[in-house]
């Protein structure tokens, strides 16, 4: 692969996993400890990466260091032992389908996390409404 595609892997990746973590952009990038510009750089593949900012874009994605290296050499990143996503069923069924090919296995964990922001969106409505009707009540 070359490098133009190294990149677009590792910014397909990088967004997968931060929507999966359920964190905006601003908020990964704070917790990465670089701008929100760099951090869609990343995201995007518009522009590379500068090495230093590894292990902070490593870090809010809750990758071990040495991930962003491992992807670009056609590797896969490596999750801290911990990490809630792993438990996470759905996903998991995606991630392990031999069928599916990693462009496919993005998209659809993207499907699913947006899917599950519209019901979050709607929960929070049907609570508020509820909240609204028992203080009427």
């Amino acid at each position: 692969m070359d490098e133009l595609g190294q990149r677009e892997r590792l910014a397909n990746l990088i967004r997968t996993r931060r929507l999966e973590r359920g964190l905006s952009a601003s908020k990964a990038a704070q917790a990465a400890g670089i701008d929100r510009a760099t951090w869609s750089n990343a995201e995007t593949g518009a522009r590379r990466t500068a090495e230093h900012n590894y292990a902070g874009i490593e870090r809010a994605l809750g990758w071990q260091p040495g991930s962003i290296d491992a992807i670009l050499a056609g590797g896969e990143p490596t999750t801290e032992p911990a990490d809630p996503v792993i438990l996470d069923e759905e996903i998991h069924l995606v991630r392990t389908d031999p069928q599916l090919t990693e462009e496919m296995r993005e998209r659809i964990i993207a499907l699913i996390l947006e899917r599950r922001e519209r019901d979050k969106a709607a929960a929070l409505e049907d609570t508020r409404r509820m909240i609204d009707l028992f203080r009427r009540g």
